[in-house]
């Protein structure tokens, strides 16, 4: 039996690792699928690596040949797997996995933790019996390869009766009510020092994705780092974020005579959290800021802050369902 992940960012990736190790599973029967030109020279691993992105952007234009492409994909899988496979996927929302699921030689799917917080609106799980039922026949004994769902829809996964969920904690999957399994992300060691005095500030790339009004962010920006900001600081762009965004944020520690060092884009952040210790994050809603709260750093989340200055974003985190970093720690704690 293969098993078989598909990794689309450095997250995936880590908790991929992270269940093979929970698994135990042989590096021979591991296959990790890289999407979106993922390339990590970073983790040296020994399994079988693909890079699926050109097929799996192909998915995005499959109503142009519906038919030709499942095609293509079933081919990849019989060139390159061959064997009955167990499939791993951070989500459904997308037909490249759906198809994957849906081939002959696939016996069951699980899901992979991908990002921070949780979207509880991208899980559909009080789906009327009837509904369920027509999905098991359309898929059974039509044999349809293609379903309409977010991350997850119950009555798709017609393979199984149960759904196994791979994550960092119990909370990111819940709304799907999943068999959640805990793992860790293995400890990735690299050349690197850092001064663990210095805080580390997250941005996000929510102004050129349309989600965040750009005075408001900046202005969001330059309060928190005149509250945190001490004599040395980190400060981590996302990629998304333009080159004038970045200088207008970097602006604000200099004129109040604060040294930052940009971290690279080209060593995973995730890779800091995990190898070292006692570090503090300060920022609005990355993932970056779930994580190092599950690896025990210091967080300090602005995104009250963010959401009372911003209509835009309090419009999206009630159209996803994302759930808040208070919602997921703070009344817990």
């Amino acid at each position: 039996m293969k098993h078989v992940f598909v990794i689309n960012s450095h997250t995936t990736f880590l908790t991929s690792l992270g269940t093979v190790q929970y698994l135990h599973l042989k590096a021979e029967n591991v296959v990790f699928l890289y999407m979106r030109n993922y390339k990590n020279s970073v983790s040296y691993i020994n399994f079988q690596i693909i890079d699926v992105t050109e097929i799996a952007d192909q998915s995005r234009t499959i109503t142009a040949d519906y038919e030709n492409y499942i095609r293509k994909v079933d081919k990849f899988v019989e060139e390159n797997i061959s064997f009955k496979y167990f499939l791993y996927v951070p989500h459904l929302w997308d037909y490249y996995m759906q198809i994957l699921y849906t081939n002959k030689r696939c016996c069951r799917v699980s899901y992979v933790q991908e990002g921070g917080p949780a979207q509880t609106k991208v899980f559909e799980y009080d789906v009327p019996f009837i509904e369920r039922a027509k999905s098991f026949i359309r898929h059974t004994i039509l044999c349809k390869r293609t379903f309409e769902c977010k991350w997850y829809k119950r009555g798709t996964l017609y393979k199984q009766r149960h759904v196994d969920a791979y994550a960092l904690n119990d909370n990111y999957f819940r709304p799907m009510h999943p068999r959640t399994h805990i793992v860790k992300w293995p400890p990735v060691k690299f050349d690197m020092t850092i001064d663990t005095d210095a805080p580390i500030f997250v941005f996000d790339g929510h102004v050129a994705n349309g989600l965040v009004e750009g005075d408001v962010y900046l202005k969001c920006c330059e309060q928190i780092i005149l509250e945190n900001a001490r004599s040395n600081n980190y400060a981590k762009f996302h990629p998304a974020q333009k080159e004038e965004e970045r200088e207008t944020i970097l602006s604000y520690f200099k004129q109040n005579n604060y040294n930052v060092v940009i971290m690279r884009d080209d060593i995973p952040t995730e890779y800091v959290i995990i190898q070292f210790k006692g570090l503090t994050f300060v920022g609005f809603t990355s993932s970056l800021l779930y994580y190092a709260h599950d690896n025990e750093h210091t967080v300090i989340c602005y995104e009250k802050q963010l959401a009372e200055a911003s209509e835009k974003y309090r419009a999206h985190v009630e159209n996803c369902g994302f759930q808040t970093y208070s919602e997921t720690y703070l009344q817990h704690e």
